[in-house]
């Protein structure tokens, strides 16, 4: 059984403090802190707000000592992605283990294909509560080709394997990823979830009036990493623009240098230097850029859950020039709420654009918009996050063989 997120729930407000009993403690293991608290802080915010103490175990972020994270305790880990040989799994696994029983923890909620490998590992080393496990997108899995690839689909189901043995709840951003991870037994069990993304702050991303047009503008906001899509972005403006379109793209966000597929500089110099093409680099103001263009496009070529910045901006009224890959294609409809084309395709990409220069985008804007609010708010996917914490913590008592 697939169980979709949905309902409402007041946002949560940060705690400082609690004076009720704690509903138990979770647990939360994830490659990077800044992941955690870019997507999945408000998760942890709402759960303190249910009664829950939560912990995050990741790679500590550079300057994040003063932040306020509303109560969350963020602790580091021994573990670094460190491209295609990520470091410090077992030291992790263990950290894991010895954190789960000093801090009395209910609940374990892993984060990814890094985590998962983490809480494999755990649990050969001891580690027996509940677990939640979500599933952030395939990466690699999805973007590699060759024997590579089929090794690391193989040891990913692998790992799966031996995490569904205690009998998890799968937290899925999309169909496809279940299917990878071959969960079969779990989704026929009704332990699979299908949440519409990490979902998105509809008060902070409200829909502005289009600027005028021409140019028509398009934003292209993520890490500028190769699976992204980001030249296959700057060869299809250019073809738009060659056919006589007046389209501009401004690319937002920087490399990860922990990705092995990372854009160098000279690559987004050179993206720089195309006509009608602008690198803004990482930006805290993603909502007001938004509000000055006409469109969102990610012609990502796979490995997403569901892209946050694909949920942001069809929250701020734009509609969306994707790739028909998981995630991506499960939240656009093509023609509605934005265009889908094939991956990998820049013809098809350059046409698309060309049709959204032509198409009522105020309108399709709104449909996005409606998309959004009936499934992918922060308050409805938060709390379905919340009630399955709720649901494993009463359990927590019964060690998990």
């Amino acid at each position: 059984m697939v169980i979709d997120a949905g309902g409402a729930a007041a946002t949560p407000e940060p705690l400082a403090g609690r004076v009720q009993p704690a509903a138990g403690h979770v647990l939360c293991l994830i490659n990077e802190a800044w992941f955690f608290r870019s997507h999945f802080l408000p998760w942890a915010l709402a759960a303190r707000a249910a009664g829950f103490d939560v912990s995050v175990l990741g790679a500590p972020e550079a300057g994040a000592g003063g932040t306020d994270d509303g109560g969350v305790s963020f602790l580091p880990s021994s573990a670094r992605r460190a491209g295609w040989r990520p470091q410090g799994l077992w030291a992790a696994a263990r950290e894991l283990r010895d954190l789960a029983d000093r801090l009395d923890v209910s609940v374990v909620h892993v984060f990814g294909l890094h985590g998962m490998a983490i809480a494999a590992l755990a649990r050969l080393a001891g580690l027996r509560l509940p677990l939640v496990v979500s599933v952030t997108g395939t990466g690699f899995l999805a973007t590699t080709r060759g024997p590579v690839r089929f090794a690391a689909r193989a040891g990913a189901a692998l790992t799966a394997r031996l995490l569904d043995a205690g009998g998890p709840v799968w937290l899925c951003e999309n169909r496809d990823d279940a299917a990878v991870l071959r969960l079969g037994r779990a989704n026929r069990e009704g332990r699979v979830t299908i949440l519409t993304g990490a979902g998105v702050d509809t008060a902070r991303f409200v829909p502005a009036p289009l600027p005028e047009r021409p140019p028509l503008k398009l934003i292209l906001v993520a890490r500028m990493v190769r699976s992204k899509g980001v030249d296959l972005a700057v060869a299809a403006v250019t073809r738009a623009r060659g056919g006589g379109l007046d389209v501009t793209l401004s690319l937002v966000g920087s490399p990860d240098p922990a990705n092995p597929r990372a854009l160098g500089a000279e690559e987004l110099a050179a993206f720089a230097r195309t006509e009608g093409v602008s690198h803004l680099g990482r930006r805290s103001d993603i909502e007001q850029l938004l509000g000055t263009h006409h469109a969102f496009i990610l012609p990502s070529r796979g490995g997403e859950g569901l892209p946050k910045a694909l949920l942001e901006a069809a929250a701020a009224g734009r509609p969306a020039i994707v790739t028909d890959v998981p995630g991506c294609r499960d939240f656009v409809v093509d023609g509605e709420g934005g265009f889908v084309v094939p991956a990998e395709d820049v013809e098809a990409l350059a046409v698309a654009i060309e049709r959204a220069g032509r198409s009522d985008l105020a309108a399709m804007g709104a449909k996005a918009r409606a998309a959004v609010e009936r499934s992918a708010t922060v308050a409805q996917v938060s709390a379905a996050v919340v009630e399955v914490y709720r649901r494993l913590a009463g359990r927590a008592g019964a060690p998990i063989t």
